[in-house]
């Protein structure tokens, strides 16, 4: 399930993908992953779902806060730098 953010702005709304913004991203060790639910917690932007039992992010909405790494206990998470292309 993923979820959009919605911004009002006077009668009309806009998506605002904030993903969009983010120097570094989170990549995750499905491996070493505990299912904890932490970094699903902690995601202020709600970027983190579950999909096929597996913890996922939409980067589309993910700002590279690093919020998700830095709490994650079995450090399944690491911030990497973000490539454009």
């Amino acid at each position: 399930m993923k979820i959009e953010w919605i911004a009002p702005i006077g009668k009309d709304r806009y998506i605002i993908k904030t993903g969009e913004w983010r120097y570094q991203k989170p990549e995750r060790n499905q491996e070493k992953c505990k299912k904890c639910g932490t970094c699903l917690i902690y995601c202020p932007t709600g970027s983190v779902y579950i999909e096929d039992d597996e913890y996922r992010t939409d980067y589309e909405f993910c700002k590279g806060c690093g919020i998700c790494a830095s709490e994650c206990r079995a450090d399944a998470i690491i911030m990497v730098e973000e490539v454009r292309e």
